[in-house]
Parts: structure tokens; C-alpha cells; sequence
């Protein structure tokens, strides 16, 4: 059984090499998976591995491997690594960050991805005026797209397709946030995918239980609701 299905674009590898030079050289992306060992797969689980990647042009010798507590614990740190350099970036420009949290049915996933990379087709990696990162959950069809304005200018454009992004999400019958929350810079997201008339319905539920609007201000909803 696996676990833990994740993928990482070319532009999240750009951005782990200087503190990962063992990645290889050309890599276009690359999947972090933890599976269960049971009695049943542990004796066939590298062979297993190795045919699935021989199919797919990959090879097993050039994959990171957590045979034991010390590998696993290293690529554990490679994989929280990537969430907190990123937030790094968005410190080191002083913006506030830019990112989805969008999940799409199973079926919608494919034509999702498609939609990511059309947009962001005209768009370079790290070294770009306005660079992305896609990376996450990729087994429960749940990418993060990041997007970072290295200059003034372009953080109206980011703003332009996180919204585009949204606004797709949701004509597939997605979710806005799958995870972390609408808090209070997505307001606009929610009301995309509930609209205005349910939004309203939301505060007046809440008023039932919070008349004072005390609780969470400004989470949500935009204060005053």
C-alpha cells in the first residue's frame, strides 16, 4: 500500500540544487512515494520498483532510496525542505505568498495539470521575473502551485492566474483549499466557489453563534461581515 504519493516539478529541483547537488543533472521532476512493506510485497518490492520505472524511462539506480532510519529521515528532510525554502523566497521579496491549494476530482486531475502548465507555459523556472513552483499531493490530485514576483510589476499578474487557477478548480467541481485553510487573504476564492448568496448564508449562521463577530475576525469572512 503506499502512503505518501508526491511530485516535484523542474523548477522545485532548480531550487533544491544548490543545497542538493546529488540531484541529477537535466531531472524535469521527480516523485516521492512511501509505501507499506508487508510480508506479501517486501520480497518483490524492488524488483517491482525497478520494472515499473524501466518502463517509464527511469532507472532505479539514479532514485533516492529509505531502506533504513537514516535514509528515511533524509529524504523526510528533503521533502519538508522544499514548503520552507519557498517561504524563504517570499520573505526575501517581502510579498505575501501567492499559492493554490486546489484538489480536483480524480477524473478532472489530468485536464487540471494541463491548465497549470498551459498558463504557466510562458513562464521560466527560478530565474524568471515571475517563477513557479508546483509541487504536493499528487495522489490525491492536490498540487501547490507557487508563484513568486521577482519584480513589482508581475505581482498583479500572479494575482490574475492564482485566480484563473481558482475559477478552473471549481468549473471542475474542485475545491478551493483541500488543506490549509481560506484564513484571511483567499476570501475571494471562497466566495468564487460558494458565491455570494452562500457566503451570506455562512455569516449568518455564524452571527447565530458569534453576534459580536469576535471569534476568528477576519478569517473567512472579510471584517466586518
Amino acid at each position: 500500500m503506499i502512503n505518501f504519493y508526491e511530485f516535484f516539478d523542474e523548477p522545485t529541483l532548480q531550487m533544491l540544487k544548490t543545497y542538493y547537488p546529488q540531484i541529477p543533472a537535466g531531472a524535469k521532476a521527480a516523485i516521492y512515494v512511501e509505501q507499506e512493506l508487508t510480508a506479501e510485497n517486501e520480497k518483490l518490492y524492488l524488483d517491482n520498483w525497478a520494472a515499473l520505472l524501466e518502463k517509464h524511462h527511469a532507472s532505479l539506480d539514479t532514485s533516492w532510496l529509505g531502506m533504513d532510519i537514516k535514509q528515511k529521515e533524509e529524504l523526510s528532510q528533503f521533502r519538508h525542505a522544499i514548503p520552507e525554502h519557498i517561504n524563504e523566497m517570499f520573505k526575501q521579496y517581502h510579498q505575501v505568498k501567492l499559492a493554490t491549494d486546489i484538489a480536483v476530482p480524480e477524473a478532472k486531475f489530468r485536464e487540471m495539470l494541463k491548465f497549470y502548465n498551459d498558463e504557466l507555459s510562458a513562464y521560466g523556472g527560478t530565474d524568471d521575473e515571475l517563477m513557479y513552483i508546483k509541487f504536493g499531493h499528487i495522489g490525491d490530485n492536490h498540487l501547490h502551485v507557487n508563484l513568486l514576483a521577482k519584480k513589482p510589476e508581475y505581482f498583479g499578474k500572479a494575482k490574475e492566474l492564482i485566480m484563473k487557477f481558482v475559477k478552473k478548480a471549481v468549473s471542475l467541481g474542485g475545491t478551493v483549499s483541500a488543506e490549509h485553510g481560506i484564513g484571511k487573504i483567499k476570501h475571494d476564492y471562497l466566495k468564487e466557489m460558494y458565491g455570494a448568496a452562500g457566503l451570506a448564508e455562512m455569516v449568518r449562521i455564524k452571527k447565530e453563534f458569534d453576534p459580536a463577530l469576535i471569534l476568528g475576525r477576519g478569517n473567512i469572512f472579510p471584517f466586518p461581515a
